[in-house]
């Protein structure tokens, strides 16, 4: 009896370290950053400034009064690519209206390939190439999308593609 007791003994045991194993898996496994929700929405945007690629220095602050949609962008980011177009098209009608403007903040990319990429696909937007924006506003992947009202207060996060309509409606709606 003595030897069938050590058995249960090792099998116990070995099933306890598999159930502990597993539970260890799954703890470090999930991906709480997809499920939580960003911090930045509903609050004051944080500082959006800095060198623009595309000539002169942009700062959110001087466009208090005005609403702001500010995008995280890469030339390696197919989301990104995707809804350029979409943002062209919400850039002629905000520039049209004077009611939004748009700047667009690079996401971990060569300035030159996002350069090239503008010169190349249009965007006459200011595109800053400043990292620490990106954590200020929690992206964790692109393209992410910020609407910012003319208060100040961060009222939209898209997270994927947007499209001219889906912004417009957000300024327009609200």
């Amino acid at each position: 009896m003595a030897a069938g007791g050590s058995r249960v003994r090792w099998v116990s045991a070995g099933v306890a370290v598999f159930i502990v194993a597993l539970i260890g898996v799954l703890a470090v496994g999930s991906d709480d950053r997809l499920a939580a929700t960003n911090d930045v929405l509903g609050q004051r945007v944080p500082e959006v400034s800095g060198p623009s690629l595309t000539g002169g220095r942009y700062d959110i602050d001087n466009a208090r009064g005005t609403w702001v949609v500010v995008n995280f962008f890469a030339t390696w980011c197919a989301g990104c690519i995707n809804e350029h177009p979409e943002l062209i098209a919400f850039n002629q009608w905000a520039e049209s209206t004077g009611e939004a403007e748009l700047v667009a903040v690079v996401f971990n990319d060569p300035a030159d390939a996002v350069a090239a990429f503008f010169d190349e696909n249009g965007g006459g937007w200011p595109v800053l190439d400043e990292p620490g924006i990106a954590i200020d506003f929690q992206v964790a992947q692109i393209p992410e999308t910020f609407v910012i009202a003319p208060s100040g207060q961060v009222v939209q996060h898209i997270q994927g593609e947007v499209t001219a309509d889906a912004l417009i409606e957000v300024i327009e709606g609200t």
